[in-house]
C-alpha cells in the first residue's frame, strides 16, 4: 500500500491546483483570490496553478487565530513551527498545528499574504453566507469570507473567496 500524506505531497497539492484553473476560467477578470490555510495544500495548489499566468493576481491565505502557524512563519520568514492552539476553534477543518513543508515553501514563494481571523469573524461569515447566499458552509471553508468581511484583505477589484464543505457540527 502507498501512504499519501493529506497535505505534504506534491500529487495532492497538484490535485488542489485544479481549483485555481476552474476559478480563472469562470472569473477571467479576477484581481484577488482568498483561500483557507490548514496544512497548506489548497492554497499552495491554487497558487502554483494560477501564478504563472496571473503574476499580478493577489493571493491571500487565511487561518484561524487559534492555529496561526502558517501566518506566523510567513511573517517571520522562517520555517513553520508547531503551534500550540490558543483556544478551541469552530474551524476544525484547518486546525492544523503545523503546515506541511512542501506546501509552505510554495506558499512562501507564491502567495502575497497570510492573515488570521477570529472565531467571531468566522461565525459572522457563516451567518452572512447562510442569510444572504443561502449556503451552508463549514467554518473552515468560510474563513476567506470572514477575512474579507473583517477587512483583513486589502484587495480591490474582482475578488474570489474559496468556500467549501458543509460539515457543521452544532
Amino acid at each position: 500500500a502507498a501512504v499519501v500524506h493529506p497535505f505534504d505531497d506534491e500529487r495532492v497539492i497538484a490535485g488542489q491546483g485544479t481549483i485555481g484553473f476552474e476559478i480563472l476560467e469562470a472569473v477571467p477578470d479576477l484581481d484577488a483570490l482568498v483561500a483557507p490555510v490548514g496544512g497548506g495544500r489548497l492554497l499552495a495548489g491554487i497558487a502554483v496553478a494560477v501564478r504563472p499566468s496571473r503574476p499580478r493576481l493577489e493571493l491571500v491565505g487565511v487561518q484561524t487565530e487559534a492555529y496561526p502557524a502558517a501566518a506566523r512563519a510567513f511573517h517571520r520568514d522562517g520555517p513553520p513551527a508547531e503551534t500550540t492552539p490558543r483556544a478551541p476553534t469552530i474551524a476544525d477543518g484547518i486546525a492544523v498545528a503545523r503546515p506541511g513543508d512542501i506546501p509552505f515553501e510554495m506558499i512562501r514563494e507564491l502567495v502575497d499574504e497570510v492573515v488570521t481571523v477570529s472565531e467571531d469573524d468566522i461565525a459572522r461569515a457563516l451567518l452572512v453566507l447562510m442569510e444572504r447566499a443561502k449556503l451552508v458552509v463549514e467554518p473552515a471553508g468560510a474563513v476567506g469570507v470572514a477575512a474579507i468581511l473583517a477587512g483583513k484583505v486589502s484587495a480591490s477589484g474582482t475578488t474570489v473567496a474559496v468556500i467549501s464543505g458543509g460539515n457543521i457540527d452544532p
